[in-house]
């Protein structure tokens, strides 16, 4: 049976998460329903509710005196994490190549950041997220539920998580290309498993995976380029599906390796 010193705190954590990030979001996701523009108070809210999921798992950690934890660990292979930097712009470039000679090119084959606010969502998103989900709730689900249902569970709630975040503020409505984003999520988290254990571990690794998705972030394709996006979608669900079948070996060779009780 799982630690529950080790597992423990996870159902709070979500839920923490979601509350803390949803409350901040809230006001600019009106604002553009409304078709207005979100004022200053909204938008540093909007700003905060990036750090939702590193505020919850500090909260809950502490409960647990473990918030030194989830900041650990650093050391690793650090190949893995130039790997995992340019994991996303891999899958989003065969996308592209792929769509291309199905006859739908893309208009921009790598979509850097080029505003201000690309650079801050990099870097705000990054931080504020994974040291939450990776650094507090990851090592939690894949001790309790395995590898790959813990990072499908984890992956899921991540998704949800972004609900606030689809509003367009163009539409006011919510933005249906987004959706295919959120269907990446689960399969993400499941690639975040695999880099993290071919890596060691490092959370530079997660911090570099997601940093990658910003470096060239397909959600600033037009939006009627939905064909690179389902493309690029069915990509990361295969490399989903491979990582998946390498995590389960691992699982079973470390179940064989646990000394049996007597």
């Amino acid at each position: 049976m799982p630690d529950t010193k080790k597992t423990g705190g996870l159902l709070a954590f979500f839920t923490l998460s979601c509350a803390i990030t949803w409350a901040c979001a809230l006001p600019t996701a009106l604002a553009f329903a409304r078709h207005e523009v979100p004022g200053p108070t909204a938008l540093s809210l909007a700003g905060l509710s990036a750090f939702g999921p590193m505020l919850a798992a500090v909260f809950v950690a502490a409960r647990h005196r473990q918030v030194g934890a989830m900041f650990r660990p650093w050391r690793g292979r650090w190949r893995w994490v130039v790997i995992a930097l340019f994991t996303p712009m891999a899958l989003q470039l065969t996308g592209k190549l792929l769509a291309a000679a199905l006859g739908w090119p893309a208009s921009v084959w790598v979509n850097l950041p080029v505003e201000p606010q690309h650079v801050a969502a990099l870097i705000l998103l990054c931080v504020g997220e994974e040291f939450g989900w990776r650094g507090f709730a990851h090592p939690r689900v894949v001790a309790r539920y395995g590898s790959v249902r813990g990072s499908l569970l984890l992956g899921g709630v991540w998704a949800v998580w972004h609900a606030m975040y689809l509003v367009s503020p163009h539409s006011g409505t919510i933005d249906p290309v987004l959706s295919i984003m959120m269907l990446s999520i689960p399969p993400y988290a499941i690639l975040y498993a695999w880099l993290l254990e071919r890596g060691g571990g490092s959370l530079a690794i997660a911090l570099a995976l997601h940093a990658g998705a910003h470096l060239d972030n397909i959600n600033r394709l037009p939006a009627e380029e939905l064909g690179v996006r389902v493309i690029t979608l069915i990509l990361v669900a295969v490399a989903a599906t491979l990582a998946a079948r390498s995590l389960r070996s691992s699982d079973a060779v470390r179940r064989r390796a646990q000394p049996r009780p007597r």
